[in-house]
């Protein structure tokens, strides 16, 4: 990759970290299923959030190469949606608190087998909107035009992949109470880190959508 490619990755996976770390429905579901059915429940969990991952990565970074050739003019629409989109998960992000402390006992049983393990880790991620929007946002606010297929096929496997691998980590950890309860206790510190940055890409892709639309 050129450069400019890795300037894209770098951002995309700098981002895609911040925001896969910080506690959200996917961190609750693998902590729950790591903590009532063991570690191979949360690991088979992960598997299954990774490939949702695929799903969202797939198709935002596919339909972000078709506007930029098709309908330029969108893009910069989506852009500043998907600014104010980031900024407003940012502003939220400051906002956390510390997370209350939780009996260290399970919920009841879920899920038995791998299939359902996997599949309660596909549809939290699926159907997470937030999830949606995220990538869209964010690749419109890295992706100042045009990106190679090199670029695209790396980033539709690495985001899943490291998505799997931080959650698969999560699986073999959080199933030792103590463990988990030191990560609940710095969430809201992971949170105002990644508000930060969202704030930031956000002000950033307005800056530069505006400057396009003036001086083009």
């Amino acid at each position: 990759m050129a450069s400019s490619g890795l300037a894209v990755f770098g951002a995309v996976a700098a981002a895609h970290a911040l925001g896969v770390i910080s506690p959200g429905p996917d961190f609750a579901i693998v902590t729950r299923q790591s903590l009532a059915h063991g570690r191979a429940a949360g690991l088979w969990t992960a598997a299954g959030i990774g490939t949702g991952i695929l799903f969202h990565v797939s198709y935002s970074l596919f339909g972000l190469r078709w506007l930029t050739r098709t309908l330029p003019w969108a893009l910069w629409v989506i852009a500043l949606v998907g600014a104010g989109f980031l900024i407003w998960m940012g502003v939220k992000a400051l906002r956390a608190r510390p997370l209350p402390e939780v009996a260290s006992d399970a919920p009841a049983p879920v899920a038995g087998d791998w299939k359902r393990n996997y599949g309660t880790g596909l549809a939290t991620n699926l159907l997470n909107p937030k999830v949606t929007l995220f990538f869209v946002a964010l690749f419109t606010a890295v992706v100042s035009g045009p990106i190679s297929a090199t670029l695209m096929w790396v980033l539709a496997i690495w985001l899943p992949l490291a998505t799997f691998a931080w959650f698969a980590t999560l699986a073999l950890l959080l199933s030792h109470d103590g463990l988990r309860r030191a990560v609940r206790r710095q969430a809201h510190r992971i949170d105002h880190a990644m508000g930060l940055v969202l704030i930031g890409l956000g002000l950033f892709v307005i800056a530069r959508t505006l400057g396009a639309w003036f001086y083009r």
